[in-house]
């Protein structure tokens, strides 16, 4: 007998999961109708009332069932028969999915409590995911937080407001993997003349940042079983990103020298790729020694190794010029240099670059179409003329400055309010300062105590590369302050903070 009343399909409310579409009549109806025919309350090849009488019965317009029942048909719920009317269709697209279930809400619970299949790749990355807490709005100790407060966003705008103002063939049909030929210019003159980089700008490439550098390298230069040797302690997401390859990422200690060359000889096999940071470790801050810098470019060449080097905040040393970097000294283009301006300018810029040993260059630009393609070329032309007019210089010099003030604000608060509590680690640049925390206290229960307080706090032991309990107790327990985005009253006032959590 057919049904009725049809008042059940037309939900007084909308569900929450199309709330801004469904809240019109039409839709409302669509989704009545579409949820009954999915949960069996309207069968297969069961008729439907004619529009005009489901109209009057429901209280709504004609056009209204009309559209709705287009949409089902369009969709593949109903089906129309000449002369007889509209049908719920035999053959469901979402039947299939409905087959076999005894009980839908039984079945949906076992659907929410199932995880997914990860691949072996996602897993291996999963594992090494950051560990640290993250604040919406940076607090004070938070690291490698440069100060907005200093870059001139106005200037930005107009920047980037005249490169889409009259944009030509690049911008707005980008063909080149490697970017726009006037940043990779500008890039390469800067590269040569603050960190003496041998390259030019056919060996640059754009990315989206160092992250997405490292797994290009990983992408063409590693295979799973490959060694990865990279620095212990380091910066987790480099493990991460190399860890999905299938890679075995192998650590190496760090001394006051920098990375120990010889730990390379304990690797398993030979390693594949030795990332490094010879500027400036993350988080420690040591600079690697001339003497192991060619130790490192000799056994890379013994070896058939390649170099990452991750050059991330070297634009800021207080104690002299930025120092030469290690690619300057490569005789044998064994090193590939990474860098990012998320440091140096403000972290949501997402722009890096790669400067690429020449016989890397045709792969790179190969696989690098697979992925992304490039990143936003508006941006890329913005910076362009950021550097071409010299206001990446100006910047740089600018807030070298103020970084240095306040780092030095900083470490006479260590000095004068803290010397029985924190002892700093020799360093000579960069956004923030590591301290060995002094009379057996526990990093990361300070760590916990300063994330109470609304404080953003790294614990040093949490940079190694081994996180179990049994070892990291005997690691160096210690803190690594951000100083560069607060002022000097802000980091006073958080460091009387940091006195008394430690001291509780």
């Amino acid at each position: 007998m057919p049904r009725s009343d049809y008042s059940w399909i037309y939900p007084s409310q909308t569900n929450g999961s199309d709330k801004g579409e469904a809240s019109t009549a039409y839709r409302r109806l669509y989704h009545g109708i579409r949820t009954a025919i999915l949960d069996g309350r309207l069968h297969p090849g069961e008729r439907l009332p004619a529009s005009r009488d489901l109209a009057k019965s429901l209280g709504i317009s004609r056009n209204t069932v009309v559209t709705s029942f287009d949409l089902l048909t369009s969709e593949g719920y109903l089906e129309t028969r000449i002369g007889a009317g509209s049908f719920v269709a035999r053959s469901l697209p979402d039947r299939e999915m409905e087959a076999g279930r005894k009980d839908k809400s039984e079945t949906s619970q076992t659907s929410k409590e199932r995880a997914p299949r990860l691949s072996q790749s996602a897993k291996r990355m999963l594992a090494y995911q950051r560990r640290f807490p993250r604040f919406r709005v940076a607090r004070p100790f938070s690291p490698a937080t440069p100060d907005l407060d200093g870059f001139p966003f106005d200037l930005w705008a107009r920047l980037l407001r005249r490169s889409w103002r009259a944009p030509d063939i690049d911008l707005t049909i980008p063909d080149d993997p490697l970017g726009l030929p006037l940043l990779r210019d500008e890039i390469a003159k800067w590269l040569r003349q603050s960190r003496g980089v041998n390259c030019h700008a056919d060996q640059v490439m754009i990315v989206s940042g160092a992250q997405q550098a490292l797994d290009l390298v990983a992408r063409a230069l590693v295979d799973p079983g490959d060694v990865i040797a990279t620095e212990d302690p380091g910066y987790e997401g480099i493990r991460g990103v190399l860890a999905s390859s299938g890679a075995v990422v192998h650590p190496i200690a760090v001394d006051q020298d920098g990375l120990r060359v010889d730990g390379l000889s304990e690797t398993p096999t030979p390693a594949r790729i030795i990332v490094a940071t010879p500027s400036r470790n993350y988080p420690l801050g040591t600079t690697l020694s001339l003497a192991r810098r060619l130790a490192l470019l000799n056994w890379a060449e013994d070896h058939d190794a390649w170099i990452v080097e991750d050059d991330y905040d070297s634009d800021y040393r207080y104690d002299g010029p930025p120092l030469s970097s290690l690619q300057g000294l490569d005789t044998n283009n064994r090193v590939i240099y990474v860098g990012t301006f998320s440091r140096v300018m403000f972290p949501g810029i997402r722009l890096g670059y790669l400067v690429l040993p020449p016989a890397l260059i045709s792969t790179f630009r190969g696989i690098r179409g697979f992925a992304d393609g490039v990143p936003a070329p508006t941006t890329q032309a913005a910076l362009g003329a950021f550097f071409a007019e010299g206001h990446f210089g100006s910047h740089v010099r600018k807030m070298r400055m103020r970084y240095g003030e306040r780092r030095a604000h900083l470490l006479d608060l260590i000095n004068q309010s803290a010397s029985d509590l924190l002892e700093v680690m020799p360093s000579d640049g960069g956004l923030h300062i590591c301290a060995r925390l002094i009379a057996g206290h526990d990093d990361i229960f300070v760590q916990e105590k300063m994330v109470e307080a609304q404080l953003d706090c790294r614990a040093l032991s949490s940079y190694y590369h081994d996180k179990s309990e049994e070892n990291r107790v005997s690691y160096p327990q210690g803190l690594v302050l951000g100083f560069a985005a607060w002022k000097k009253s802000d980091l006073s006032q958080s460091f009387g903070e940091l006195i008394e959590i430690s001291q509780a």
